[in-house]
């Protein structure tokens, strides 16, 4: 057994993330739970089932959709008022203290739903824009307090920072309509919460590659935008796909709406969870193109990339070929929370494989917390 991975020496590389030491390259990437009770409070089962994958030997995790909006929005865990400190302090501290894993909250704001309507980003008021813009720099500043490693910025997928910097923001009020425009949200969010955090504190964000949506943003945006949040000083930059709601035929569980939640059932959807018939490592190129364009732009900020990556041997040659810096694993953690600690100690026979079934991705739909049908443990 050889448990310092020299088998998988780019995998089990630290990396340093504005001065956050990682002990290697393997992130839980975002991943919905469900176990967070009605009120967004942390529970035993939270921290168990987070806990079970820090210490299966993860760099880092990235608790998903860490609700900074105080509308409901059942089930997340929530840090969208001070009462959520504290039971969040109680779970960072037993990551801490019972792991060498690092934790990242994902911060996440979401438009508007209602019978037979979704809020659009052209329908913002400049009031609530504002509001959108305190709750990040309040969500952040309440991470920090809580115990968190890091913050990422949720600017993927449906969400609302991926509608500001979407081709299809008409927005006239300097916050849309040109690249310049799409942008200055994101860039007043990041100023704030920067100037919350400090110099020193980790702020990374996670973005679409491709919107894979007519009229959605393409490499083509993209480039252009990685580059300017390298430039803006994020300190990681994770890339996924799809997610949109334009092509959604998914449900919300006992709401009739014509704008699903969660965003999948389209192709959009399937390219952010990507299933057992779509390629190996579908998404890579994605977060490949996006770190080439910020390389050639004289930055050396860290890529994160994600979808459909089952094994050691795909996340190694990923890194090795010099496509991301990080490897974000989710189903594959779902199915087996050691994934890493089988892959640093060569136990690579003994890693339970996910099937991308998508089982998992169906209980989210329906309310359910998201574990994996061949995982009773969780």
């Amino acid at each position: 057994m050889n448990t310092q991975g020299m088998k998988y020496e780019m995998l089990f590389a630290p990396i340093s993330i504005n001065g956050l030491e990682l002990k290697n390259r393997v992130v839980m990437s975002p991943t919905h739970d469900g176990f967070a009770n009605k009120d967004g409070d942390v529970t035993p089962k939270l921290i168990d089932f987070y806990l079970r994958r820090a210490k299966g030997g993860l760099g880092m995790v990235i608790v998903g959709a860490v609700a900074i909006n105080p509308r409901s929005f059942p089930p997340l865990v929530r840090l969208s008022d001070d009462q959520h400190i504290r039971g969040m302090s109680e779970f960072t501290a037993k990551i801490h203290a019972e792991s060498d894993s690092k934790i990242c909250a994902q911060l996440i704001d979401w438009l508007k739903f209602g019978k037979h309507w979704k809020q659009t980003i052209n329908d913002l008021t400049s009031e609530e824009i504002i509001d959108k813009m305190d709750y990040f720099v309040k969500g952040a500043a309440r991470a920090q307090q809580a115990g968190f490693d890091a913050v990422e910025i949720h600017g993927a997928h449906g969400y609302t920072i991926a509608s500001f910097l979407s081709l299809n923001n008409k927005r006239t009020d300097g916050y849309g309509k040109t690249f310049e425009g799409r942008m200055k949200f994101v860039r007043e969010v990041y100023d704030r919460v920067r100037n919350v955090v400090g110099p020193d504190y980790p702020v990374g964000i996670r973005i679409n590659g491709d919107d894979f949506i007519i009229d959605g943003n393409t490499l083509k945006q993209t480039r252009l935008i990685a580059k300017a949040l390298a430039e803006m000083g994020l300190d990681y930059i994770s890339v996924s796909a799809g997610g949109r709601y334009e092509d959604a035929r998914g449900v919300i569980p006992k709401v009739e709406c014509p704008h699903p939640y969660p965003p999948i059932g389209g192709y959009s959807g399937y390219r952010c969870m990507p299933p057992s018939w779509m390629p190996e490592a579908v998404n890579v190129y994605l977060a490949a193109d996006l770190r080439n364009t910020i390389r050639q732009a004289g930055f050396q900020t860290p890529v994160i990339t994600a979808g459909r990556i089952p094994i050691p041997k795909v996340a190694e040659a990923v890194l090795k070929e010099g496509q991301a810096d990080l490897i974000g694993l989710s189903r594959p953690l779902l199915r087996d929370p050691e994934w890493a600690l089988k892959a640093e100690e060569e136990r690579d026979k003994d890693i339970k494989k996910c099937t991308y079934c998508n089982d998992c991705v169906e209980r989210e739909i329906h309310g359910e917390p998201s574990y994996c049908q061949y995982n009773k443990e969780q």
